[in-house]
């Protein structure tokens, strides 16, 4: 019955639409201090108890830090934005893709402003993809370049899909993984996340609201598997030297429902370039095309 009942209230819902002129409308620039209490507090929640190496946890930023810098904005977009959207809307964000760009991890964290404009819009057999540029600098230092990448679920496009600049996406690789590990995703993370990352979107932390829109429960952060992959490869592939990245990306595929083991799969390797994906215990991949680029 609790299921017919969520099936109801999922398809007598009210209907959402954004219009593809969205593109268009100027985003405001944010200022962010990204502190050393921050940084540890990411570092803290993503890293794994199995770990084999694992540096002291101030003297690194993991790149995944800049996706709770964004949510920032993305979450309270209406406060950006020049022309406000219907609220609901960004209520219904799925994280869909990312690629980052580290260009000088050395600058002053302190003083960042970031700036985002939308490069994509387009219809999502799932609702609308939009693509959100993000530009992190330091005075005239610029540290980082953010590729996002979201599903507006269950939201309609109005007008034809739009294209301003096209997001990069990753290399998909194939094949027998060289190495597997895996992570323990318990039924409390996406609420420990959330504290520290405040990646606290509904379907992380709500389960009526998550079941309300044709989930099964509340779901894990896709930034939260994604960067606790990039630390077990980091650790064993170039001994936990994160100085070495120099960019990373990943396709989000499937959606995690804790408590889960989530088993990273390794399935190229260089000098330059580590290609991985993630499935759960059943063998769905919920990360595809998973890349970190080298210096």
């Amino acid at each position: 019955m609790n299921k017919l009942l969520t099936t109801l209230k999922y398809f007598f819902r009210k209907r959402l639409h954004i219009s593809s002129d969205f593109i268009e409308t100027n985003i405001r620039e944010l200022e962010y201090s990204l502190t050393a209490e921050k940084i540890h507090a990411y570092n803290e929640v993503v890293q794994n108890e199995e770990q084999k190496i694992k540096p002291p946890i101030n003297d690194y930023i993991h790149p995944l830090i800049f996706t709770s810098i964004n949510w920032q904005m993305t979450e309270n977009l209406n406060h950006y934005l020049e022309q406000p959207i219907e609220p609901a809307i960004l209520e219904n964000i799925v994280h869909q893709a990312e690629y980052i760009e580290l260009h000088d991890m050395n600058a002053d964290m302190n003083k960042l402003k970031v700036s985002a404009k939308v490069i994509e819009i387009k219809k999502h057999r799932r609702g609308t993809k939009m693509a959100i540029k993000f530009e992190y600098f330091s005075g005239d230092i610029k540290v980082a370049t953010e590729f996002s990448a979201a599903i507006l679920f269950g939201v309609k496009l109005k007008g034809d899909d739009r294209v301003a600049e096209k997001m990069p996406w990753p290399e998909k690789i194939e094949g027998q993984a060289i190495w597997t590990a895996e992570i323990k995703a318990d039924a409390r993370l996406p609420y420990r996340y959330a504290e520290k990352t405040k990646i606290d979107a509904a379907i992380h932390t709500d389960p009526a609201f998550a079941r309300s829109i044709g989930l099964p429960d509340i779901i894990l952060q896709g930034s939260c598997s994604f960067a606790k992959a990039i630390n077990e490869i980091v650790s064993r592939e170039i001994n936990g030297d994160y100085k070495r990245i120099k960019g990373i990306a990943a396709r989000f595929t499937g959606h995690v429902v804790v408590p889960e083991i989530l088993e990273i799969k390794t399935l190229k390797k260089s000098n330059k370039k580590i290609h991985f994906r993630i499935d759960t215990r059943s063998g769905k991949s919920v990360i595809k095309a998973g890349q970190i680029n080298l210096k």
